[in-house]
């Protein structure tokens, strides 16, 4: 679609959204990153995987990639309270080598893969360069991240840690890296904000699902646009 049509629809649709929704999505998209995305790789668990989602909507991370190497990931409406819709979700068919292709996706879009580990032996999440977008790859609960992925991520980091147990629950070390990276690049001279097409786009996307019978409202206007052509 043309970025001006697109506008035009954009405009189009605001009509039907109340003054203050049109006012909170606009200050969602001007916190949005895509700086920082999300990998889950191989979830089994949705309660989980619908909590770190939770996460990303809050910190502002608009893109999660979920892999499925041996299981199959749902939505737990429970947990994720519609935050999904507000993210774009990024599946990869469940396959022997789902996350490979989730990889190859992200180096060919320039982002540095970095891997979470309870190892101590690794670089501590607190000096982790910010300067590249970076993808950050959760494994699950029992196993984290695969062999594969540990092979392949660009680097291993840890959260420091002071007690006896060994690691923080998935959705807890995720909420915790994203709060340390999200408050690092907002004080850092890193281009991190959405640019202004990625913002139409999402506004378009998201007055869609405000909108009752936009679908409608979009097909009208395009026909009205024809026609005055």
């Amino acid at each position: 679609m043309q970025r001006e049509l697109k506008q035009y629809l954009i405009q189009r649709l605001e009509e039907y959204v109340t003054e203050n929704k049109v006012q909170l999505i606009e200050s969602v998209l001007a916190e949005r990153t895509r700086h920082i995305t999300v990998v889950l790789e191989d979830f089994y668990h949705p309660h989980n995987a619908s909590a770190v989602m939770r996460t990303c909507d809050c910190f502002g991370i608009q893109d999660v990639y979920v892999t499925q190497n041996l299981h199959n990931y749902n939505v737990n409406p429970n947990v994720v309270r519609g935050a999904s819709k507000w993210l774009d979700l990024h599946m990869f068919e469940r396959e022997e080598h789902s996350t490979e292709k989730c990889f190859n996706l992200l180096k060919s879009k320039k982002y540095r893969l970095i891997g979470t580990t309870p190892d101590k032996e690794s670089a501590s999440i607190k000096t982790l360069d910010i300067t590249e977008p970076i993808a950050f790859v959760f494994g699950t609960e029992k196993d984290g991240i695969s062999d594969y992925a540990r092979e392949h991520v660009d680097e291993l980091v840890h959260i420091p840690m002071y007690g006896f147990t060994e690691s923080f629950n998935v959705s807890v070390s995720a909420a915790l890296i994203l709060n340390e990276l999200v408050s690092r690049i907002r004080e850092s001279a890193v281009s991190w904000q959405l640019s202004e097409e990625d913002k139409e786009e999402l506004k378009y996307k998201w007055y869609q699902q405000i909108v009752k019978r936009a679908d409608l409202h979009i097909k009208n206007f395009i026909s009205e646009h024809s026609e005055d052509n």
